[in-house]
């Protein structure tokens, strides 16, 4: 605020000594030195700052009605106190003259008492009011330059992250087309490499389709897993069995995309972990008027150490993060190692699709 009141300002400042300057030379005998109207305007700069700093800060809390008043308020006063500036740079002029016409001007009453005062008040009141629109004129400005730079550079990121996904779409789509190519070559499905191959495609077809969208229905949800499962199923065929139960109230509910395969996945792996001969996946899926919930249940081998001593898998931290992102303090999952034979992680996600995510966080953050 210094720096961009100060030169408004010196420059009001100085045509004002330069104009009663001129006006000296023809009227010295009436017109007080210059470097009384120097001294004023050193007087008043602090007083400029500090009336343009009280505009702006109202202007921030109440917009521009408040910032008008307080402009026009804090002019009267700056004009007042004008002519007190003026008689001490009278005072400490070292002319005699300048100050006995100051001192001279005290004890008069009526009229010739109030027509100095209420010309100065005008006069330094457009000066000041001047100096406000100029230094409010050039921050505007700033901030606005400021503010076209930044939203150019979000536009030219947006850009940049949107060509940068396009190009990460190339590859995986030219491998599910190469992947149905290679279903396709034979009319007749010989051994298990081709419904391995179809259900790759599957799974890379969806994860695609997912990965385009914020929320998908549970059924689209559900059937990816289910394909990353015959996968696994065909790649242990002895060893993973699986089922999943949608309740069919859930037939209009939506999950964030991908939300189980974190999940799943941590059954499968951890599941299969140790010399267990096999692992039961159950998944199931429940709904009612304000949540969707999931119930992903997995045997594993019995843990040699507390549940409390493991560190959490990192897509059950995925997970947790994700969550807290979309929905704050409104879904939740929670894991389950009661039974040592059984890890049971139970996800809760709000059902209604309308609210955005600002509204769970601020709900959150109240609740916090």
């Amino acid at each position: 605020m210094w720096l961009t009141v100060t030169p408004v300002w010196a420059a009001l400042a100085l045509s004002r000594v330069v104009f009663y300057e001129f006006e000296r030379l023809r009227f010295p005998e009436i017109v007080p030195p210059v470097l009384a109207d120097a001294l004023q305007g050193v007087f008043l700069w602090p007083l400029a700052v500090l009336g343009c700093h009280l505009t702006l800060k109202a202007w921030k809390r109440a917009g521009a009605t408040l910032s008008v008043v307080v402009g026009l308020a804090s002019s009267l006063a700056f004009g007042t106190l004008a002519r007190l500036a003026y008689g001490l740079a009278s005072w400490l002029s070292p002319n005699p003259q300048a100050q006995q016409l100051w001192i001279s001007a005290l004890p008069r009453s009526g009229s010739g008492f109030l027509y100095p005062w209420l010309s100065s008040t005008v006069e330094y009141g457009v000066l000041y009011l001047s100096c406000i629109s100029a230094a409010v004129g050039f921050l505007a400005y700033r901030n606005w330059v400021g503010e076209r730079l930044l939203r150019e550079r979000a536009d030219s990121r947006v850009a940049l992250e949107r060509l940068r996904a396009l190009r990460a779409q190339v590859n995986p789509h030219f491998l599910l087309n190469a992947l149905n190519s290679l279903v396709g070559l034979d009319a007749v499905p010989t051994g298990t490499s081709q419904p391995l191959l179809g259900d790759l495609s599957e799974l890379l077809r969806r994860t695609l389709a997912a990965s385009e969208r914020e929320r998908q229905s549970v059924q689209d949800e559900v059937a990816c897993v289910e394909a990353y499962l015959r996968i696994q199923q065909a790649r242990f065929p002895a060893r993973v069995k699986w089922r999943s139960v949608v309740n069919p109230a859930c037939a209009a509910a939506t999950l964030p995309s991908l939300i189980l395969m974190p999940l799943v996945e941590n059954a499968v792996t951890h599941g299969l972990r140790g010399r267990t001969p096999s692992v039961a996946i159950d998944i199931a899926v429940a709904c009612s008027c304000t949540a969707v919930n999931v119930t992903v249940r997995n045997s594993c081998a019995a843990l040699s150490v507390a549940p409390v001593a493991l560190r959490p898998a990192l897509g059950l931290r995925h997970v947790r993060e994700r969550l807290h992102i979309l929905f704050g303090s409104a879904a939740t999952l929670k894991i389950d190692q009661s039974d040592p034979g059984q890890f049971v992680a139970r996800l809760s996600v709000p059902s209604d699709p309308e609210r955005t995510r600002e509204h769970y966080v601020e709900e959150s953050l109240c609740e916090s």
